[in-house]
């Protein structure tokens, strides 16, 4: 008699647990997925700061080549005071 209900109550308690056992897992991928996203959201961030960045020192090193040299300026349009 008591074999009976525990059995009974196994096979009811064990349906209820495969229920929350697949939960579990679902909310698990559902997380992880989440974390790989946003892994790779921020990836994608951190190098498209990076390419503005390399984008703005080309600019700058390009507008420095174009300057030219200041001290041949300085070299050039000396004059001696008067």
């Amino acid at each position: 008699m008591i074999v009976a209900m525990l059995t009974a109550a196994w096979s009811r308690a064990a349906g209820w647990m495969a229920a929350v056992g697949a939960a579990l897992v679902l909310l698990l991928g559902a997380y992880l997925g989440g974390r790989r996203d946003g892994r790779t959201a921020a990836r994608t961030a951190t190098q498209e700061r990076a390419a503005r960045a390399r984008e703005i020192r080309n600019e700058v090193d390009r507008a420095v080549d174009r300057s030219g040299d200041p001290a041949d300026e300085l070299r050039r349009d000396w004059q001696r005071g008067l």
